[in-house]
């Protein structure tokens, strides 16, 4: 239809997202993460799409920590056109660390809360 489909915004989303974990030292194994935290899981996510995205371009996701709690932590961001003077998207997403033996909801760790500080009420940009 001439128009990004709706599910690549989510993956632009969780790429610029785990960008910013991974330039922290996140990483996927334990023994190499500067992190405790190994799986965070996408618990809620919800999105409103304003104006599609169409033809070649390089959309900017800005996004931030609404807040932060025990064990998960709430996203807002925004889709944006790469002269930001459009809002393609907009949303929130809420991510869960979970234990990886149990698989149930665990705390974020000192560490990563002292470098999500950084994201809390501030866009950042991918």
């Amino acid at each position: 239809m001439g128009m990004l489909h709706h599910s690549h915004y989510i993956l632009l989303l969780d790429r610029a997202v785990s960008t910013y974990w991974n330039e922290q030292g996140w990483d996927t194994d334990p023994a190499k993460s500067a992190f405790k935290e190994a799986i965070l899981a996408v618990r809620d996510l919800s999105i409103t799409y304003h104006v599609p995205i169409t033809g070649v371009s390089e959309p900017l996701v800005h996004f931030w920590l609404e807040k932060i709690g025990r064990s998960s932590a709430i996203y807002a961001f925004r889709v944006l056109s790469s002269d930001q003077t459009i809002v393609h998207a907009e949303g929130r997403r809420v991510s869960v660390n979970i234990d990886p033996e149990t698989l149930t909801s665990a705390p974020i760790s000192a560490e990563a809360r002292e470098a999500a500080m950084a994201l809390l009420g501030a866009p950042a940009e991918a």
